[in-house]
């Protein structure tokens, strides 16, 4: 059976080389996953009294969580930490309190930055594994740096071998994972 893996990315730029990562993902996946792109960038920034009102893109990301089978989540570093459009999608799909559709969902992690540092995993696990979100984390992250040297070509196209075989390994240790659940 296939799994469906809702899909978040901290960036939302046609050229950012996080999208140009899971597009990549989306070519090597095993056939037991299903990558499932949801929208975050039309998202209001959380506040719990958009809870009592119909904020339809609150609705349809809480939908997407629900429905999938395992979350991944990749983020570009913006000063240090997570961008600030997926750790808002977090906090929207984990409220209101005591009613998180993150709970137990399997979580991959990946960042795509300058220096494949695990500087942004490291705090995503942090948040992921947490009381609020209670979410089995893969117990690694891949981390794809040199974006600026060469990692990607000028069509977006992931070049580098050694990113391919880290992303490669990680969707195929990610499925193995989320099969355990």
């Amino acid at each position: 059976m296939t799994k469906q893996v809702a899909v978040l990315i901290g960036s939302a730029s046609k050229t950012s080389v996080n999208q140009w990562a899971f597009r990549y993902l989306q070519k090597v996946a095993p056939a037991s996953l299903q990558l499932n792109l949801v929208q975050i960038d039309d998202l209001p920034l959380y506040d719990r009294d958009l809870d009592e009102q119909d904020v339809p893109a609150y609705t349809r990301l809480r939908a997407a969580i629900k429905a999938a089978d395992a979350v991944l989540w990749i983020s570009p570093e913006h000063n240090g930490a997570p961008s600030a459009m997926l750790k808002n999608a977090i906090d929207v799909a984990s409220r209101p309190v005591g009613q998180s559709v993150w709970t137990g969902k399997p979580l991959g992690l990946i960042s795509v930055n300058a220096r494949g540092t695990a500087r942004v995993t490291d705090q995503l696990r942090v948040v992921a594994t947490g009381p609020a979100l209670n979410m089995p984390t893969l117990p690694f992250a891949a981390h794809i740096g040199d974006i600026f040297a060469g990692a990607f070509d000028e069509q977006g196209e992931l070049v580098s071998e050694p990113a391919k075989n880290t992303l490669n390994s990680f969707i195929h240790d990610f499925a193995k994972f989320i099969e355990r659940f």
